[in-house]
This record gives C-alpha cells, sequence and structure tokens, in this order.
C-alpha cells in the first residue's frame, strides 16, 4: 500500500516552496524609500530579494500590483481601528462614535504620513481611485452604519435611514480623515475640528436632541 506522501502532487518546477509576498512588499517599501518611488522597478525588487524576475511575477504582475498591496495592508489597519471602535456601539453609541471619529483621523495621520513614501503612494491611490481605496472607503461607511444602527437599536440614536445617515457622515468626516484634508491642516486644527464635528454628528443623531 503507497504512503499518503508517494501520492502528494509534486511541486511545480520554478514556483517558490513559501509564500514571499510579505518579504517582497516589505523589501519593495525599503527600494522605495532607497531608489525613489517612481524609479523602482520589478528587476530591482527581484534583485533585492536574490531571486528571479519570473518568480518575482508569479506573486505579484507588475509594480501596481505591489503598490496595491502595499496600500491594502496599511488601510487594513485603519480599517480595523475603525471596526474595534464601532464594536464597542451596542454598550454606548455616543462613545463609540466619538472615539471612532477621533481614532481613525489618528490613525490615518500617523500611519498614511509616517513618511514621504507612503505619502507619495498615498497621493497616488487616492488620485487614481484604486480599487482598494473604493474597499477601504465602504469599510468606514460600514463602521458609520453600525454605530448608528445600534444607537438606533437602544433608543438612543433618533430612527432614520441607516445607509443615508453614514454616508452624510462620511461625507461631512473627509474634512478630518481625507488625506489630502489632513495635509492641508496642521494637528491641532485636525484634533479641534474632529472634536467639532463629533459634536455636530452626535446632536444630530441623538433622539428628539437631549
Amino acid at each position: 500500500m503507497k504512503s499518503n506522501a508517494s501520492v502528494l502532487e509534486p511541486r511545480r518546477p520554478g514556483r517558490p516552496s513559501v509564500d514571499r509576498r510579505e518579504e517582497i512588499l516589505d523589501t519593495a517599501e525599503r527600494l522605495y524609500d532607497r531608489l525613489g518611488f517612481e524609479k523602482t522597478t520589478m528587476t530591482d525588487v527581484a534583485r533585492e530579494l536574490g531571486m528571479s524576475a519570473a518568480n518575482l511575477y508569479r506573486s505579484f504582475a507588475n509594480r501596481r500590483e505591489i503598490d496595491e498591496a502595499i496600500a491594502l495592508r496599511k488601510l487594513r489597519v485603519i480599517e480595523d481601528v475603525a471596526w474595534t471602535c464601532a464594536r464597542n456601539a451596542p454598550k454606548d453609541a455616543e462613545k463609540a462614535l466619538e472615539t471612532l471619529i477621533l481614532e481613525v483621523m489618528r490613525a490615518t495621520r500617523s500611519i498614511l504620513f509616517s513618511g514621504e513614501i507612503l505619502h507619495r503612494l498615498c497621493v497616488v491611490a487616492t488620485a487614481e481611485r484604486w480599487p482598494t481605496v473604493d474597499a477601504f472607503v465602504d469599510q468606514l461607511r460600514g463602521a458609520l452604519r453600525h454605530v448608528v444602527i445600534e444607537g438606533q437599536r437602544s433608543g438612543r440614536f433618533a430612527p432614520g435611514d441607516a445607509d443615508m445617515l453614514a454616508g452624510a457622515m462620511l461625507c461631512a468626516l473627509n474634512a478630518v480623515w481625507h488625506p489630502f484634508m489632513i495635509e492641508a491642516n496642521g494637528n491641532g486644527d485636525l484634533e479641534t475640528n474632529a472634536a467639532g464635528l463629533v459634536m455636530l454628528l452626535t446632536r444630530a443623531l441623538v433622539k428628539n436632541n437631549e
């Protein structure tokens, strides 16, 4: 009787035995910093990793895919911040909304403006409306909608179309969440403006404007 090992499909020739995607992304970020965002090529990344260009292309078809993957993992950190705050809404929807607004603003400022390369990548991704950016915005809208629904369920927030309210809040919060607006305003202005939006949006949502 043959062992299980003898019937396993052999690894395809030339295919990496381990997933090196994260290593590739880390290396690409370092090269962007060293060589320049626009100047770095796929060949540069492969050479730095000591791998063939063919193996690199098995993980990422082009530079754009690498850039989108880098942007995605940064944006997911901010998404996690948003949802961590939003999940506290059943306990206290007002507090959840406040922390969501402030912490997303702070995380965006900290992560996307931690270096020139991420800043440049952020500008390109936003200007070109990459699918990763659209998906990220949808996640933020979803977190806001969750807070609204939980606030309405508890009776603290007035009834209303949660989707419409989340969309309206997202538009208002672009003033402190959008990378271009963060860049245009100083840290002090951002904190003050975000605190003002917390007050404004909470008062608009609370039942009977209590």
